[in-house]
């Protein structure tokens, strides 16, 4: 049993550990691992403070889950502190009898506070379905909010979670903007889709598990989970957006978008898309040749073209069929699909000459024309895609 003050959950704790306790391969140089830890999901270093002393206090009670003890010590197995959090459901919760507040009946779970968390890049690794996956976690200086938004950047095919921080710059964004960006890496460098289904691994049970772990240990707002993708890793932003539409707030998709046959989003995604005309990889047109998928495959994964595939989920959210066409620059033509269910926005940006590229990159050169690079810098898929994602939520 815990005692705690109305309104606030803050409480001095002082627990007593157990005994003897203590698509696209982009060459890219090597990302800054500055602040790198390593932990295994479950066996955080705040699980160790937290988990193993609660044990130690009762036997029985479940671990405090992530840093809950703020401006705390932790001297000769002791943990003392002020506790600052969210009581999760799971607990009776009664008022004490002399009125002075009240207690909770079972464990208490507090959530991880963000001031707990270490700042800068953080690796650790997520077990799903017999497979190990490598994650790549970013904790700016200031956190805008607690708990704290996040971006999930999922890499191309070939390529890997540091090479996508690179290639997106989402992690310099979230210094900026005081949320956490995520950069995971997929089994043999790929995200598994529902038209080239890998019978042997679930990434999108892996999505789950890395949603559950970085919500638990990681001050993670679970209604504030935005997704985004290069190439295979924008494909694999539609397949969230079409299997996990209950757990994704908003999206992005980056030279990457495709609509399933059997795409049945539970609600309605706001999403917005970039994709070049001249794109070789994931073609923009239908019909088109890629320089690396069979013809048979292209027509799998965009149909009749990548904008017909964005049209599709504009469909599934009741918008009208004809978008509104802006031109915006030389080299980019805006489609904004209106009259949407609950008034959520679709837009499609379409890049004229533009590569298999991310518009913006930092690791283009702005001196560089788009004919020559296949980059465009009249539009950038990490900015304007935050600023389009983060106005929602669950």
């Amino acid at each position: 049993m815990r005692s705690l003050r109305p309104l606030v959950v803050a409480a001095l704790l002082v627990v007593t550990a157990c005994s003897g306790g203590s698509d696209d391969a982009v060459e890219v140089p090597a990302a800054d691992s500055s602040n790198e830890t390593t932990t295994d999901v479950g066996e955080s270093e705040s699980d160790d403070a937290a988990g193993e002393s609660a044990d130690g206090a009762d036997g029985q009670a479940e671990p405090v889950v992530g840093d809950a003890v703020s401006g705390g010590e932790v001297s000769g197995g002791e943990v003392s502190g002020e506790v600052s959090g969210e009581v999760e459901s799971g607990s009776d919760v009664d008022e004490d009898a002399d009125g002075g507040g009240f207690t909770i009946n079972g464990p208490a779970r507090v959530r991880a506070s963000c001031d707990s968390l270490t700042r800068g890049a953080n690796d650790f690794t997520i077990e799903s379905g017999g497979f190990v996956y490598d994650v790549r976690l970013f904790v700016p200086t200031t956190v805008s909010s607690d708990p704290a938004p996040v971006v999930l950047d999922w890499h191309g095919l070939g390529s890997n979670g540091q090479e996508q921080v690179l290639y997106s710059g989402y992690e310099t964004l979230a210094e900026q903007e005081g949320f956490i960006a995520v950069h995971p890496t997929g089994q043999e460098s790929s995200w598994e889709l529902s038209q080239f289904d890998t019978p042997e691994r679930d990434d999108l049970a892996f999505a789950d598990a890395l949603i559950d772990a970085i919500v638990r240990d990681w001050c993670v707002d679970e209604t504030r989970v935005y997704s985004t993708g290069m190439s295979n890793g924008g494909l694999f932003t539609s397949e969230l957006v079409c299997n996990r539409s209950n757990r994704i707030a908003a999206a992005a998709s980056v030279a990457g978008t495709s609509h399933a046959d059997d795409c049945d989003p539970e609600r309605p995604v706001p999403y917005i898309a970039f994709h070049g005309t001249a794109d070789t990889v994931v073609p923009f047109g239908g019909g088109e040749e890629s320089v690396l998928l069979p013809p048979e495959s292209v027509d799998a994964l965009i149909g009749e073209g990548t904008p017909s595939e964005f049209a599709e989920f504009a469909a599934d959210n009741g918008c009208a069929p004809e978008p509104q066409r802006t031109e915006e620059s030389d080299e980019v033509i805006r489609y904004d699909y209106v009259d949407c269910e609950n008034d959520i926005p679709m837009t499609f940006y379409e890049i004229v000459g533009g590569g298999h590229t991310w518009p913006s990159s930092p690791i283009a050169d702005p001196s560089a024309d788009l004919e020559a690079s296949g980059f465009t810098f009249d539009v950038d898929a990490t900015a304007d895609a935050w600023a389009f994602m983060s106005q929602f939520s669950l």
